[in-house]
C-alpha cells in the first residue's frame, strides 16, 4: 500500500510524521523526540490527511491515502499555531536544534509566521533551586517533552503540568521548587527540552 504525500508516492512507515520526514519532506515538529513516546502537544506538525486536519506525529500512516503538507488550509492553521507559540516564550540561542529537530525560531521563520501577532505572555518565574539545572518559564513552550521524559521514560514524576488555557505551566511535581521535589537530577528533562527553558547550571 502506498501513501501519496504532496503528490509523491511513499511507503507508509510508523506515523505520518515518520513517513514524511524519512522522505525528506520538511515539516515543523517541536514536541517530537525519537527517544520519547508521542506527546502530540505542540500541534505544529499539522497536515491535511484525506481531507482532515491531523497531527502527523500521532496519526498512523497506514490507512491514510493522501496527505497535503502545504495546502492553503493547513498552512494557515499551522502558521496560527506557531504564532501562538511565539507569544508563549522568548527564544534564545541555546535552543537545541539538530537532525529532524527545528528550533521554534527556525520554524516560525520557515513558516512565515508573524512572531509579534500575539502579546508575549508575562510569565517570568525562574526556579534556580536545583544544584544542577534551572527552569526559566519565559522560554517554555509547554510542549510537555520534559514531563514525558520524567514520567514515561524515567518513571519519576518530578515534573508535571498544572492549570488550564493561558494559566497552564510546568511545575516541579507537587512540590513548590525542584529542590523540594523528588527529582533525581538524571538530566532527561534537560536532554528533552527543545528550548532553553531547562538549562544546566552555568548556562546563560
Amino acid at each position: 500500500m502506498t501513501l501519496v504525500v504532496d503528490g509523491r508516492e511513499l511507503v507508509p512507515t510508523g506515523s505520518l510524521l515518520d513517513t514524511i520526514l524519512a522522505a525528506g519532506v520538511p515539516l515543523t515538529h517541536l514536541c517530537k523526540d525519537d527517544n520519547l513516546p508521542v506527546v502530540g502537544a505542540c500541534r505544529t506538525c499539522l497536515v491535511e490527511a484525506d481531507g482532515r486536519i491531523v497531527a502527523a506525529c500521532s496519526t498512523p500512516a497506514a490507512g491514510v491515502v493522501r496527505v497535503e503538507t502545504g495546502s492553503e488550509r493547513v498552512v494557515c492553521i499551522r502558521r496560527g499555531v506557531l504564532e501562538l507559540t511565539a507569544g508563549m516564550h522568548t527564544p534564545g540561542p541555546e535552543e537545541a536544534g539538530g537532525p529532524h529537530r527545528e528550533t521554534s525560531a527556525e520554524a516560525i521563520e520557515r513558516e512565515a509566521a508573524d512572531a509579534a501577532r500575539f502579546p508575549l505572555r508575562t510569565a517570568r518565574s525562574v526556579d534556580d533551586s536545583n544544584p544542577f539545572f534551572s527552569f526559566h518559564e519565559e522560554a517554555c513552550i509547554l510542549c510537555a517533552r520534559c514531563v514525558t521524559a520524567c514520567q514515561a521514560l524515567q518513571h519519576i514524576g518530578a515534573i508535571g503540568m498544572a492549570g488550564r488555557g493561558v494559566g497552564t505551566r510546568v511545575t516541579p511535581g507537587v512540590a513548590d521548587t525542584f529542590a523540594e521535589s523528588i527529582c533525581t537530577s538524571c538530566g532527561s528533562c534537560l536532554a528533552a527540552c527543545p528550548t532553553h527553558a531547562l538549562r544546566p547550571k552555568g548556562a546563560r
